[in-house]
């Protein structure tokens, strides 16, 4: 009795294991990203992975430390304490105390703060020059940093200064935590609140108390080890053969998960374990990503959404997930970025099958199952969740060119094609049997755009190129009633609808849309040159019209309302199907040639790519259904798209705001030089031009987000992108307040907003102790100014009285010579007339004569002289050339009076002189007086006249005869002439010269 209750516990053991091992998996299908060099990824290969509290990747590779941004993959190089620190070497990364991110390097550890963008020595050691690996740092506690150190083995860092735990000798210390045959990783460290695990043999694992500071070896039965990972109370190992778990502390293992459950591998040499945010185990076998739960039972296998493996070739070393639920797998060739939530599109499809190209469906909502119709010779039937109902699509040359599927009893439905016929399937039996339309051959011709719509329990409207007809189908036979269209001969019809105002709509293939209202009166509506495929009617009973040239929105009367395109938001204006989003019809889904598209009722669009898990981007004509429970269902050329439209809603994103990337005059700008501090960065006023890009760091792409931003002192209102990268700015100096939202294409969360202040420093020249300087140096120079302007008003105010009384002075001088010199003249003429008057009979007659030329001559020179003063008197001014034309005219006038005498004139006038008239007067009388002497007195044969003005002497003039001569310091009684000549140019601050000589003739200069 023992034997066999002991073989029957076997049997069903056995039976247990051979059931679980044939169960299917089933797939979640994720987005996936790969970052390689491309991105920037220095190599390929990769020994760590961590996010810090802003949304940014940390990677180490064998080249050194980058980080990514959503964008590129861009090297690090810390600055921490003053110092820069080259890392061209892997090291260890590990979660810190306040979201800090502790990085293991050769020479100790370094700090970095992602809220302070900063980096700090936290622990240096003295021997980390010679070392071949970086310190690793295992768990940080009140009491200090426990580590990994290659010569000593665990260590106790409080500060720089370290107690060892567990001692290790050179000969095994690499083999604690070495994975392959070319890298050390984390992957064979696990710790939780209390303990640290490490494998320290391919079958040993040593666990650390850190309370206690006791550690004890574990010997797990079984092959090499190839991961750990655990929580507060299990310890998960993964080995050659599958996954199991320990209990904590105790050491007992529970459970065992053979891993040729999921995978044909006999022999797994490579697995990772990581515990997702949610208590998950992700789990890496080889090249594949499955769920499972902490109980070691298998969930879900994770999968690229077009149905593809993670990782065509080559293997998964390690597997992380952050806090953004992101999983990074690191390859042997690079990094696979997944978000870990699952689509809420699924993709709708029969496994091995060629074609996948959906061009009718239909939901029975009582059965719980979906029909579909791939348009080459197909049927397929999928239960609610869409899973296959049958091995394989039902393959029958009758259901080829389907276009409508519609029931007509239980598990009997209606299925007509084009230029093939009806019929009517059995889903039971898997049977088509064929029905007769009638006569009619109108109703047999029919296309690829007809559709067909159930208008009551026994009644239905199909739609051909020519006409609409009113069908009754009772068990298997069809009964066309009538045509529904007058005058359709004209057109070729293409789809309908039918409204529940009972007004009928049928759009041509020209364009034309009919509409007939309920007392048969026939309407047209024209929409010029367009191919329309799909009419929908809304809760408002309005209708939209979805063509090739976009979306149009009528009232019930036909009166357009809207026009939507690809200018509106639409993904493409080929608009295959509607459905409406809800059992309110207040908003409907579009399939397009891009994708999906969701119109509100108020016109709002929000599109969903290919990229969102959608079966392709491009879908069918009138290819889609909806079942009661709200589920759309849309076909297109590779399958089905399924979703409920609340779901594309109900995903949750805790990512964050960044600058990602800052270039400051066309230079990427090193955010860790200290210059940029929090969300603040301070500039000098010629690093002005600015370039960055934004990304939101979280569970999606970055541009899986709409972004919003303004920089508030320069924008007026808010940009609007999905790829904000090379956004650029020219800055004047001051500060700027860069305001960034953003949320998610696919869901309707709003991100919280973030803020960065940019402050550009004003030059020198501009900083308010330079302007204050500069106003005082103003005020002071405008007081300088205007002393210096009301001084000279002074001066010119007393030279003009001066110059005033100089006239005054000239004039009283003019009016004494007026007096003194032509008074007497006149005198003397006025004499000499009297006396000859009175006395006419005492000369004789040549004595009269005589007397009567004096008086002529006096006469003549008192013209002379009263020109000559008028001249004078009548300037305020006179310059030298002017004067001296006058003076070269007296000398000619004065040369006709002796022809045989020969005069000479030379004028070099460089330097203009103005003479007061005083002073020209005075100079004028005497040259006059020398010019006389010369020709009256001196019997010259030749007199030249020499005017200069220059660099040296403001003016000169020399009057030089070849006369007799005379001797200058000889008195002669009764000649006052070379004394009136030496007064003149005294009076006038002059400089006379004379210079004469006995028969070598005389030379008079006259200069100032």
């Amino acid at each position: 009795m023992p034997k066999c209750l002991l073989l029957s516990c076997v049997v069903l053991i056995w039976l247990g294991s051979a059931a679980q091992s044939k169960a299917p998996v089933y797939a979640k299908r994720c987005p996936v990203n790969t970052i390689n060099y491309e991105q920037g990824l220095q190599d390929n290969l990769i020994t760590g992975v961590i996010t810090d509290a802003q949304g940014f990747t940390w990677i180490s590779t064998s080249g050194g430390l980058q980080r990514y941004n959503g964008y590129t993959v861009l090297p690090v190089t810390p600055i921490a304490d003053g110092d820069t620190i080259p890392i061209d070497y892997p090291v260890f990364f590990l979660e810190g105390a306040g979201h800090s991110i502790l990085i293991g390097y050769k020479q100790g550890i370094l700090e970095y703060n992602p809220g302070a963008n900063s980096f700090r020595k936290l622990i240096l050691t003295s021997q980390g020059a010679g070392n071949q690996h970086s310190l690793m740092p295992l768990k940080q506690t009140p009491e200090g940093i426990w580590c990994f150190e290659e010569t000593k083995g665990i260590e106790l860092y409080k500060g720089h200064l370290s107690t060892v735990v567990y001692p290790a000798d050179s000969a095994n210390t690499l083999r604690l935590i070495r994975t392959e045959d070319y890298s050390i990783t984390r992957k064979f460290v696990a710790t939780n609140q209390r303990y640290i695990f490490i494998r320290i043999a391919p079958n040993l694992i040593l666990d650390i108390d850190t309370y206690t500071r006791q550690s004890k070896k574990i010997e797990f039965p079984g092959p090499t080890i190839t991961g750990l990972e655990c929580n507060n109370h299990r310890l998960f190992i993964s080995a050659n053969d599958g996954l199991a778990y320990m209990t904590i502390p105790d050491s007992r293992i529970s459970r065992k998960f053979p891993f040729n459950f999921i995978t044909d591998d006999q022999n797994v040499t490579r697995s990772s374990i990581e515990l997702s945010t949610d208590g998950r185990l992700l789990v890496s076998v080889e090249a594949r990503l499955f769920e499972f739960d902490s109980s070691c039972e298998c969930q879900k296998e994770i999968i690229a959404l077009n149905r593809d493996p993670l990782l065509k070739t080559g293997y998964i070393q390690i597997v992380y997930e952050d806090k953004l639920r992101r999983i990074w797998l690191l390859t042997n060739q690079d990094i696979k970025r997944i978000q870990n939530v699952e689509t809420p599109f699924a993709h709708l499809v029969y496994p091995e099958t060629k074609s996948h190209f959906v061009r009718s469906m239909y939901y029975d909502d009582k059965e719980k199952v979906l029909i579909a119709a791939p348009y080459f010779g197909a049927i397929e039937l999928y239960d609610s969740s869409g899973r296959p109902l049958w091995p394989a699509p039902l393959m029958t040359p009758q259901a080829t060119n389907a276009v409508a599927i519609e029931k007509v009893r239980d598990h009997g439905y209606l299925f007509i094609t084009v230029n093939h016929g009806w019929f009517i399937l059995d889903t039971r039996t898997k049977k088509l049997q064929p029905i007769d339309p009638g006569n009619d051959t109108a109703i047999r011709n029919n296309s690829y755009f007809n559709n067909l719509q159930r208008i009551d329990d026994s009644t239905l409207f199909f739609i051909t190129k020519s006409n609409i007809f009113d069908c009754r189908v009772r068990k298997n036979a069809l009964k066309v009633v009538r045509p529904l269209l007058p005058d359709s001969k004209d057109y070729t019809l293409t789809c309908f609808l039918y409204t529940a105002g009972k007004t009928l709509w049928a759009a041509t293939q020209s364009g034309w849309i009919l509409r007939l209202d309920p007392g048969g009166v026939s309407h047209r509506i024209a929409i010029p040159d367009n191919y329309i495929r799909t009419i929908a009617e809304d809760s408002h009973h309005r209708i939209w019209v979805g063509s090739e040239s976009g979306l149009y929105i009528y009232d019930s009367t036909g009166r357009l309302l809207n026009h939507l395109t690809k200018r509106s938001g639409l993904l493409n204006e080929i608009i295959y199907a509607l459905l409406p989003a809800d059992d309110g019809h207040e908003g409907f889904f579009a399939s397009t040639n891009f994708g999906l598209s969701f119109i509100s009722a108020d016109w709002d669009i929000r599109n969903y790519p290919r990229e969102l898990g959608l079966q392709e981007a491009e879908f069918n004509t009138l290819s889609c259904t909806r079942s009661t429970t709200g589920k759309l269902f849309f076909g297109g050329i590779n399958g089905i798209t399924a979703f409920y439209p609340s779901e594309l809603s109900m995903a949750r994103d805790s990512s964050k705001i960044d600058l990602v990337r800052f270039a400051v005059n066309d230079s990427v700008f090193n955010s860790y030089s200290g210059a940029w501090k929090t969300d603040t960065v301070r500039l000098a006023y010629w690093q002005n031009h600015l370039e960055f890009d934004l990304a939101a760091t979280g569970l999606l792409n970055p541009n899986e987000y709409r972004y919003s931003y303004r920089l508030r002192g320069f924008d007026q209102i808010p940009q609007t992108t999905t790829q904000p990268t090379g956004i650029r700015y020219v800055l004047q100096p001051g500060s700027y307040t860069l305001e960034v939202s953003c949320k998610p294409v696919l869901y309707s969360a709003l991100l919280p907003q973030r803020k960065f202040l940019i402050i550009i420093n004003p030059p020198w020249w501009h900083t308010w102790w330079f302007i204050t300087l500069s106003a005082i140096a103003a005020i002071l120079l405008i007081f300088g100014i205007s002393y210096a302007i009301n001084h000279q008003r002074y001066r010119l105010r007393l030279r003009r009285m001066e110059i005033e009384q100089q006239l005054v002075t000239q004039r009283e001088r003019i009016s004494r010579e007026l007096h003194d010199n032509i008074g007497t003249q006149l005198s003397y003429i006025s004499n000499s007339i009297d006396w000859l008057l009175e006395t006419p009979d005492a000369f004789e007659k040549n004595e009269e004569k005589s007397r009567l030329s004096a008086v002529n001559d006096t006469a003549r020179h008192l013209v002379v002289d009263l020109r000559e003063t008028i001249w004078a008197m009548k300037k305020e001014s006179i310059m030298l050339d002017e004067f001296a034309d006058k003076l070269k005219l007296y000398l000619q006038s004065q040369a006709m009076l002796r022809p045989r005498m020969e005069t000479e004139i030379t004028e070099n006038i460089r330097q203009r002189y103005c003479f007061s008239p005083t002073e020209a007067l005075n100079i004028f009388r005497i040259c006059q007086e020398a010019i006389a002497n010369s020709i009256r007195h001196a019997q010259a044969g030749k007199i030249s006249l020499t005017i200069t003005s220059g660099a040296d002497v403001e003016f000169a003039f020399t009057i030089e005869d070849n006369g007799r001569g005379f001797i200058p310091q000889a008195h002669y009684q009764g000649h006052y002439g070379l004394e009136n000549m030496s007064h003149r140019a005294t009076e006038c601050g002059a400089t006379l010269s004379i210079e004469s000589h006995p028969d070598k003739g005389t030379r008079v200069t006259i200069s100032k």
